[in-house]
């Protein structure tokens, strides 16, 4: 990590137990403004939790959460300027992609001339133009997804969370999917941060990547730090 000054999201010593599952702990990490950073870990880690938390969709047990250097562990998660991606889509099956993408503009009470132009733009974006008229049902996986995207960064969001986002999409549209992602954050310049138990998928997309086991981390680095110096036993056995 640089220098405090372009720290735009930070945890420090976030704790989180389900009964006797540990999810968190002592979780502290930083991340720079513009970075997308992948939370890589097998399955049960503690990955999604540690995201809903930062999302403020779960309370961590302690700890405190920083957002642009603001603390926000307890402010309602609408308040937190926050773009949240499911790896299920989420999308409103009876609304079509227009409506879909205009949801959170909408609920924010945005004039109608200004929901039809910021939709457009993130039609474009996404490469969807021309499907605004389309249901759920009536797209490919990819297609969803993109749409769940647009949705997400509509409200203009000073940081986009992604679960797992391309876990319900099959392997030859995920690679393209992946590439996609990562050339868009890059020219939006939105700080992301994504869940992922795919080290292929880790190693593509991000600036950084943070190794979780057990709900401790393990390692934090570059794809190429954490693959030529694996820190722990458990590093380079996950890794290999």
């Amino acid at each position: 990590m640089s220098g405090q000054a372009d720290t735009y999201v930070e945890l420090k010593h976030i704790n989180k137990n389900f009964k006797n599952f540990v999810a968190g702990d002592d979780i502290t990490f930083a991340v720079e403004k513009g970075k997308l950073v992948g939370l890589l870990g097998p399955s049960g880690s503690g990955k999604t939790t540690i995201l809903r938390i930062l999302a403020g969709l779960e309370p961590a047990d302690s700890g405190e959460i920083f957002i642009a250097g603001r603390e926000v562990s307890h402010v309602p998660a609408s308040r937190r300027g926050i773009g949240f991606v499911f790896q299920n889509y989420a999308l409103f099956r009876y609304r079509n992609v227009f409506d879909n993408i205009a949801f959170g503009l909408k609920v924010n009470h945005w004039k109608k001339q200004d929901i039809r132009d910021r939709v457009n733009e993130l039609m474009e974006l996404v490469g969807l133009t021309g499907l605004e008229d389309r249901y759920p049902k009536q797209l490919s996986g990819g297609q969803r997804q993109r749409v769940a995207f647009a949705r997400a960064l509509a409200v203009e969001p000073q940081l986009l969370l992604l679960d797992e986002p391309f876990a319900a999409i099959d392997a030859k549209v995920r690679k393209e999917l992946r590439l996609w992602l990562r050339e868009l954050i890059s020219r939006v310049g939105i700080t992301s941060i994504f869940v992922t138990h795919d080290q292929e998928e880790a190693v593509e997309m991000a600036d950084e990547i943070i190794i979780i086991n057990r709900g401790k981390i393990e390692q934090i680095g570059t794809p190429a730090e954490v693959y030529e110096n694996p820190r722990t036993p458990f590093v380079q056995d996950f890794l290999s």
